[in-house]
């Protein structure tokens, strides 16, 4: 209940802003609208990382009753098939709507955040610049002062503001030359390939500005962001992956496309040999063989399991600086046997272990590599780099 207004006398009553009170409503909402801002709370949580009560939302949507917010949330409610049709409009080059924008952009945020810095499967460095340039490319359609540039700045490197905000630790009033100033300068400093940090908050920054109502013109917005296309699908289509571990995928279609399939023959590189199945659509599994008549045989099944092993066997380099690794589906690591060294993993769901000679290592690299060169396999990951994203 609201507070009872203080008795005045002889006083007119102050109309002031500062003195009106707050009134609260108590309505009975549907259980559709329940949901409706259940889900707007998730993306605002998401975007701010802190959690927001239902009377906020609803104050919120109440205040703005902006219709693009509204169709975010309406999007969300089915995210595999909004995310489905962004994709198919995207790629024929249609104009997305705002909300739509919105969407892949609340995607892009989780891809970008979606493992811990003990996962070692990194967005790569192209995606991430990506997602830089166009942060600026939209943050220059706005006019004007924004509400959000001081939230903008915080998620950027402090390094890569400019001497004098640096020098006032903090008191300097942010400007939008000084948000683009230090969008530059983070740029520059990650296209170096010796960097070792990651700007993964510039994500919040994109999807922050995207719902900003400053932005309007749809055309202009789509202008902006379409170069950029290619990396922030990647990345959203890994968001969507993380929060759900399913593809973006047009199930009917991939059914069809399986009756047309071609055989991949298998191949073989010091003793070891890498079988091919396909499945449905761009899915397909690899079968490694170890040498020796009675040898064991080792599947690789899913996309994401491939994803890692790839990497795995590219980051244990005799050569290299990288002694262990620690994934999300195997443990890696090198040991040695007497005076050699040898190469192991293991599998985290059921512990079976694998132990390689540095010669055989690397003929097992080099099978994987010559493998994603064979046309057909490099077309069936590039289709699924498309529905899971860069794993």
């Amino acid at each position: 209940m609201p507070d009872k207004p203080e008795k005045t006398e002889g006083k007119p009553p102050d109309n002031s802003d500062k003195a009106k009170q707050q009134q609260t409503l108590s309505v009975r909402i549907s259980e559709a609208l329940r949901q409706r801002l259940e889900r707007a709370k998730k993306l605002m949580s998401s975007r701010t990382g802190e959690n927001v009560s239902t009377s906020e939302i609803a104050k919120q949507f109440l205040e703005s009753a902006r219709e693009d917010r509204l169709e975010v949330v309406d999007l969300m409610s089915e995210p595999t098939k909004a995310l489905r049709e962004i994709r198919r409009k995207g790629e024929a080059q249609h104009l997305l709507s705002k909300a739509e924008w919105v969407v892949l952009a609340h995607f892009v945020q989780q891809g970008l955040e979606a493992f811990s810095s003990d996962t070692p499967s990194h967005v790569s460095r192209g995606s991430l610049i990506a997602v830089l340039d166009a942060f600026s490319a939209a943050y220059d359609l706005r006019k004007g002062q924004s509400a959000s540039d001081e939230y903008y700045l915080s998620n950027l490197p402090w390094d890569c503001r400019p001497s004098k905000v640096r020098a006032t630790e903090g008191s300097e009033k942010v400007t939008p030359e000084i948000v683009r100033r230090t969008v530059a300068e983070t740029r520059r400093q990650f296209s170096d390939p010796a960097t070792k940090w990651e700007p993964l908050l510039a994500g919040r920054n994109l999807y922050a500005l995207l719902e900003d109502d400053g932005l309007k013109d749809a055309d202009a917005l789509n202008r902006a962001l379409r170069p950029h296309w290619p990396a922030l699908w990647r990345l959203a289509a890994r968001g969507h992956y993380h929060l759900t571990k399913e593809p973006v995928r047009d199930k009917t279609k991939a059914v069809a496309e399986s009756f047309f399939q071609v055989a991949i023959p298998p191949i073989s590189e010091g003793g070891f040999t890498l079988s091919f199945a396909r499945g449905e659509g761009n899915d397909f599994s690899v079968l490694l063989s170890f040498p020796g008549a009675r040898a064991p045989m080792y599947p690789l099944s899913e996309y994401a399991v491939m994803a890692e092993f790839r990497v795995m066997l590219a980051t244990l380099d005799p050569d290299g600086s990288a002694q262990h690794w620690t994934g999300e589906y195997f443990f890696g690591y090198l040991g040695e046997h007497g005076k050699e060294v040898e190469f192991s993993f293991r599998a985290r769901s059921n512990g079976i272990t694998f132990t390689f000679s540095e010669k055989e290592w690397k003929a097992a690299r080099e099978l994987f590599r010559r493998a994603w060169e064979i046309p057909a396999v490099r077309a069936l990951w590039d289709g699924l780099i498309l529905e899971y994203g860069e794993l």
